[in-house]
């Protein structure tokens, strides 16, 4: 049995509809979550994706405009879109999942780019800039690419574009927080009921989990043994997170019987060893899979508007690779959940009330926003142990400082492969912020914008700093904060619609926008508590559409 993926050719008026036919992959009767991820099974339900691509060179004039009606749109396809994707299909409701970016399919070691063809300026890295989202200065081609970089006053931020979201650029961890630190940042949500429940039943949909002994014990992974051995010295709690990876795939890395890529930490831009197990291959498969849920990508909504009966009415460009318009599709529905992601939810929002297409929106939108108190750290001239040739990737070590005197810090080791002339380890340190920011938008850029209060931020940076002494006084060599690695970077950017302030906590419906609900990041109160903000966004995204389900029945 073969399925069918239909795209579009042309402009919208006119073109014929081009079949491209996947082989289907056998699946087994009980098939579990887990194994429909690890033996492709996806495969077979994302050829019935209808992802509808802008294929014309004029304007969306030239293509016209196309008009359609579903129960409920999701905008974003990350870790909360996906979420509410499948389980508002399993509840049989009709529902578009809507994606700016491109469906990357993997076919081979050229799917995606790699660290190398980045500094080389490959086009496929980017989101519709003519400079690189990853350094901001290396020209490349306009493409509707990986990552977006998002400008601020004292940081910068980077975001996902295409199908499966952040998915496609994170680094696979998914860690679950401590509970004290969790519920110093989130005191309205059981976290008895996130570790027995929410958190579990995402791990089960995409993590392949903690790193195999016998992967750990292999010479591209020494790294990863030193920082246990160091951060277990320095008194802190290690723990060997779930990651979004698959084992069995960086086993035939390491042994040599395919090229190596997440094994040699190459696996920003997805992975071209397919070791990844990105939310096309999980949630937004077995969405399609109910039969109640389309995807539309290459789809960017420019703006929603509420009607006078209380429904909603979204707008996208359709887009050609090259960001240029095919043609406009407008999608009527009665609910709208956002999942954009934190910057670009809040920025469509902030777009909305500055048109004054959504009359309802509070004046909380667009605040408490943060970016997990980031600090992107280096040990640099380790040597209490040697480094290996390679650092082998995913990140997959954590630790956790809870005996910090200022406050609790959790760090995610990340492979140092390029660019450190003496024996590197990079960690990511992450706290709850001192101040929160905000995020703004002009209309006349169509830009949004971030407020960072790096200032008022220096008790948690120096408590990132104090913790990594401590590693670096068993590891040897210098500690560097991100100063001196080019300046602050926000990769976790959480907030602008938080929950208890500007939507509602438990269903993350919009304080005065009716049946428009925010399932993201951007219900986040600017940090994920010490931890990597996948999981928790995506647990939460669980937490929420169990409880908006009964009332939208």
């Amino acid at each position: 049995m073969r399925h069918s993926l239909f795209v579009a050719s042309g402009n919208k008026a006119s073109c014929p509809r081009k079949e491209l036919e996947v082989s289907e992959v056998t699946m087994k009767k009980n098939l579990t979550r887990r194994s429909f991820i690890r033996n492709g099974a996806y495969a077979s339900l994302a050829a019935g994706l209808s992802a509808t691509l802008g294929c014309g060179s004029g304007s969306k004039g030239n293509g016209g405009t196309s008009y359609s009606v579903t129960k409920a749109v999701v905008i974003g396809s990350g870790f909360g879109g996906s979420v509410a994707a499948l389980r508002l299909g399993e509840a049989g409701i009709s529902t578009a999942l809507i994606e700016r970016g491109k469906y990357w399919a993997y076919t081979d070691e050229n799917s995606f780019p790699t660290l190398a063809s980045g500094f080389a300026g490959d086009k496929r890295t980017t989101w519709l800039s003519d400079f690189d989202a990853n350094t901001g200065q290396i020209p490349v081609e306009r493409y509707t690419g990986m990552l977006e970089r998002i400008p601020g006053d004292t940081t910068y931020g980077v975001v996902g574009a295409g199908l499966g979201g952040g998915s496609l650029v994170y680094g696979g961890v998914l860690l679950q927080p401590k509970q004290e630190i969790f519920e110093q940042v989130f005191p309205h949500i059981s976290y008895a009921e996130m570790d027995a429940v929410y958190y579990p039943r995402v791990l089960n949909m995409v993590s392949g989990g903690p790193i195999p002994d016998d992967v750990l014990a292999t010479d591209s992974y020494s790294a990863k043994r030193a920082f246990i051995d160091n951060a277990t010295a320095a008194g802190m709690d290690v723990v060997k997170s779930h990651v979004g990876f698959d084992w069995d795939v960086i086993r035939q890395e390491v042994t040599g019987a395919i090229t190596p890529f997440a094994s040699v930490g190459d696996y920003v831009y997805s992975c071209n060893s397919n070791a990844k197990n990105t939310l096309d291959k999980n949630y937004i498969s077995m969405a399609l899979a109910t039969g109640n849920v389309e995807v539309h990508t290459l789809h960017n909504v420019i703006t929603i508007t509420e009607r006078f009966d209380g429904s909603y009415r979204v707008y996208c460009d359709v887009l050609n690779e090259d960001g240029s318009v095919a043609y406009e599709h407008v999608i009527n529905c009665q609910y709208v959940f956002m999942a954009a992601g934190s910057i670009n939810t809040t920025k469509l929002l902030l777009k909305a009330d500055a048109l004054r297409d959504l009359r309802g929106l509070n004046s909380q939108v667009g605040r408490n926003w943060g970016g997990n108190g980031d600090e992107l750290t280096a040990r640099m001239g380790v040597s209490s142990h040697s480094l290996g040739a390679v650092q082998g990737g995913p990140a997959s070590i954590a630790a956790f400082d809870l005996n910090n005197a200022i406050k609790s810090v959790g760090f995610m080791h990340s492979p140092a492969n390029q660019g450190f002339p003496y024996p590197t380890q990079l960690q990511m340190g992450m706290c709850v912020p001192d101040a929160l920011g905000s995020i703004s938008y002009s209309l006349a850029t169509d830009q949004a914008y971030i407020n960072w209060p790096l200032a008022a931020n220096a008790n948690s940076r120096q408590a990132i700093m104090s913790s990594l002494d401590k590693i670096t006084a068993q590891s040897g060599g210098t500690s560097l904060n991100s100063d001196a690695l080019g300046g602050l970077a926000i990769w976790h950017p959480l907030g602008g619609v938080t929950m208890n302030e500007a939507c509602d906590g438990d269903t993350g419906e919009i304080y005065g926008q009716p049946n428009m609900f925010v399932v993201d990041g951007a219900a986040m109160p600017g940090s994920t508590a010490g931890a990597n903000p996948s999981l928790t966004i995506a647990a939460n995204a669980e937490r929420m559409m169990e409880n908006i389900i009964p009332q939208i029945l």
